[in-house]
């Protein structure tokens, strides 16, 4: 891989240890966790047992003087580790003079010590992350796009850790929850927990631990919109926000759901048949609901469904910026929805 591109995380964990060390790491992305996990992977194979309070230390871009600190600690010879590693916290907000300092020491990094940056992105414009970008590798912590991508995270963490679920139970798991990884490694230990520690998740443990309430109706909602049903549909969404679901997850919900119809709808235009995208085309919708989505995707024209997405754009943007009760917002978008 050239140092200017960037690497996926699950890629870079997957080949890592087999990698020649690289003197700097550029670690960023929204997804805290998976920086973390990253983090950890480097310094587990970086430290060495006893040494880790003389070979390592983690600095934040905003200490005082954190970038003559940071130089001071990379100069440094290491004591009994092979390198000594330093780790600078959310760099993107260390101030412009400071990542100059930083960036003109990559251009002769230390053979010793590798240095490793986290950050929430990388602005490229500056000067200091160009010069950075071209010698660092480079390794992004995106959130996942969709159910598959969590599906994906999902099925690396069962196997880590032992645990047995079905096809069944880890698509209501990944469909149920927000994409966001932190927030899906948090409902698994409640799980894990919920189980017992038995090694074997059902999908009646993930009903009762992520709520049945949220999954059953959730789901109800897209069935009835499915079809453009606009009664069902506000009966099931009032129920909803009685039940005090909030506008944001409903929407991550929708969005999701019309994503998998989209595809359906693009791959039924391209010829193939409903029974070949019934067994091949979408692996994130449950088995018995296979046939469902299949027919939903007969209710909507393909430029309905672009207008869907503006919709559902928007409504996400009016309930995270607007004050605007959530009930408003989502019967007007459910409404325009089912009457596009």
């Amino acid at each position: 891989m050239l140092k200017s591109q960037s690497i996926q995380h699950f890629e870079f964990l997957s080949n890592f240890h087999d990698q020649k060390p690289q003197p700097v790491y550029y670690v960023f992305g929204p997804e805290n966790y998976l920086k973390d996990i990253v983090l950890s992977e480097i310094s587990k194979r970086f430290k060495s047992p006893g040494s880790e309070e003389f070979d390592s230390i983690i600095l934040h871009a905003t200490d005082t003087n954190a970038a003559m600190n940071t130089l001071e600690q990379l100069e440094m010879i290491p004591f009994m580790a092979k390198f000594r590693l330093v780790v600078i916290k959310n760099f993107d907000s260390m101030k412009a003079s400071d990542k100059m300092l930083i960036a003109e020491y990559i251009q002769n990094p230390v053979p010793t010590s590798i240095l490793v940056l986290t950050a929430e992105k990388i602005d490229e414009r500056t000067k200091a992350n160009k010069m950075i970008s071209g010698k660092a590798m480079k390794i992004i912590c995106r959130s996942p796009y969709d159910s598959a991508g969590m599906l994906k995270w999902l099925n690396a963490e069962t196997r880590e850790k032992e645990i047995f679920m079905d096809n069944d139970s880890k698509e209501l798991f990944t469909r149920s929850i927000e994409l966001n990884y932190q927030f899906a490694a948090n409902e698994l230990e409640k799980l894990i927990i919920y189980t017992k520690g038995k090694g074997n998740i059902t999908i009646d443990d993930v009903i009762e631990t992520v709520g049945k309430s949220r999954t059953s109706k959730v789901f109800d909602l897209q069935n009835e919109i499915g079809k453009r049903n606009l009664e069902n549909s506000l009966t099931i969404l009032e129920n909803m926000i009685t039940n005090k679901e909030s506008a944001v997850y409903i929407i991550l919900m929708l969005s999701q759901f019309f994503l998998i119809i989209w595809r359906i709808k693009d791959l039924q235009l391209n010829n193939l048949s409903n029974s070949e995208i019934e067994n091949r085309y979408i692996p994130d919708v449950f088995f018995k609901s296979k046939k469902k989505y299949i027919s939903y995707a007969s209710n909507y024209k393909s430029s309905t469904l672009r207008k869907i997405f503006s919709l559902l754009l928007q409504a996400d943007i009016d309930a995270k910026s607007l004050n605007i009760k959530d009930e408003i917002i989502l019967e007007i978008l459910v409404y325009k929805i089912c009457k596009s």
